[in-house]
């Protein structure tokens, strides 16, 4: 009677993505760092563009960083006091099962308020959750992004 609820338990995949943001104003500029399970990234990005990117592998195809860029282009937005801000990969890494990407976004004026939209994976998952930590002018802030919800607004003071 116990194994039915234990195996439908463990069959259950959570679907979840971690993406810091963290301005230095040294360098007037936002670093970010995402981490999300290369799995779940290899599925989506198969589906969309009809062929096997093989992340992280030997066999990784030429133009991986290329789609992988445009796609979270498509579905990651950010902006400071309404204002659009594009950002530029600066690569990759791998661990395990899972994928980190970095971004830069350079020349950041000062800002009261920063605003992220985050749609990753939610095309395919539909519980997926994007968590997004802030790090600005000594401040700490957390969103929860999903396909409902997936865009948030920060103030700082």
């Amino acid at each position: 009677m116990l194994i039915i609820p234990l195996v439908a338990f463990t069959l259950h995949k959570e679907y979840y993505s971690l993406t810091k943001i963290v301005h230095n104003p040294k360098e007037k500029s936002l670093e970010i760092t995402m981490r999300l399970f290369t799995d779940d990234v290899e599925l989506v990005l198969s589906k969309q563009y009809k062929k096997a990117l093989e992340l992280g592998t030997k066999l990784e195809v030429s133009d991986a960083d290329q789609l992988l860029e445009i796609y979270i282009n498509q579905r990651f937005k950010i902006a400071t006091n309404k204002a659009d801000l594009s950002y530029k990969f600066i690569g990759k890494e791998f661990e395990k099962d899972l994928m980190y990407l970095y971004f830069e976004v350079t020349d950041v004026k000062d800002f009261t308020q920063l605003s992220v939209q985050n749609t990753i994976l939610t095309e395919y998952f539909i519980t997926q959750e994007n968590i997004t930590k802030i790090k600005a002018y000594d401040q700490h802030k957390t969103m929860l992004l999903t396909k409902q919800n997936s865009k948030e607004v920060v103030f700082f003071e």
